[in-house]
């Protein structure tokens, strides 16, 4: 199974918006599945949950995902609000109806660096499994979860199926990253597919899709061909406008429907 999602933050942005452009726009730009960006308390409420289901089914929308705010806790206290946090995610994609989450890190070196987020993985993943929900670690650049040392440590330490990388192409080619040695040492444990675009190996500058440097449709296809199958979503940042001074139009999501729509199966 391959199904093409977009990220709600490509539609509502950075901000707290109820979700209100994302159930007008998704629909025009083709998409049929959706990631949530619940980064807010009461995004992940039940109430809102059963909102969101309600209004997905009203749009003919299928969501597929729940990303939520990152990893990162120091000390007792810490690390159980991270952990709380991280199993009401759980409940919540269940809630809606997907088994995945998906979360990146605080900023490097922060907040315990990795070995807090293994000893959160390690009480949250018997949780996932249980649950039948899919746990997946997005890298950002400048973040505890950022090379392939990161990931190559959490994965040695938290063998559960349940728990992979979300490969996020653009942030990966942010932090100077070969996507290509991602794969070749990883793709066993790829759970998750974000696609944007960057211009620049190493730096990080994200743009609109087919402006930038990104390898996507390569390095999807390699996926693919190792197996891959989950989703795959569409990342448009809404940090592109304010440094190109282009307003977005529907267009910018239209193009990147039609770049990955093709790999659809199952």
């Amino acid at each position: 199974m391959i199904r093409l999602s977009c990220a709600t933050l490509s539609f509502d942005g950075f901000g707290n918006n109820d979700f209100q452009k994302t159930f007008v726009v998704a629909p025009e730009a083709g998409y049929k599945h959706l990631e949530f960006n619940c980064w807010y308390p009461e995004t992940l409420m039940p109430s809102k949950i059963a909102d969101l289901k309600e209004r997905c089914h009203q749009a003919a929308l299928s969501p597929g995902s729940i990303h939520v705010s990152s990893f990162g806790g120091e000390g007792n206290v810490g690390q159980t609000k991270d952990l709380c946090h991280k199993m009401r995610t759980v409940d919540a994609a269940i809630e809606l109806g997907c088994s995945m989450i998906s979360a990146t890190a605080v900023a490097k070196g922060g907040q315990g660096g990795v070995d807090s987020i293994i000893d959160v993985l390690k009480e949250l993943a018997p949780y996932a499994e249980k649950k039948g929900v899919l746990v997946s670690l997005e890298n950002h650049a400048g973040s505890n979860l950022e090379d392939l040392d990161d990931y190559q440590k959490i994965l040695d330490a938290i063998p559960s199926p349940n728990v992979g990388i979300c490969m996020d192409t653009g942030h990966f080619d942010a932090a100077g990253v070969s996507l290509d040695e991602l794969v070749d040492r990883f793709s066993d444990r790829i759970n998750h597919i974000h696609v944007k675009d960057n211009d620049g190996f190493g730096v990080k500058k994200f743009v609109r899709f087919e402006e930038g440097t990104t390898e996507n449709n390569r390095i999807v296809e390699r996926m693919i061909d190792s197996g891959y199958s989950g989703y795959i979503v569409v990342e448009v940042s809404p940090e592109i406008s304010k440094t190109d001074g282009r307003p977005f139009t529907v267009d910018d999501l239209i193009r990147p429907y039609n770049m990955f729509s093709k790999y659809e199966k199952g």
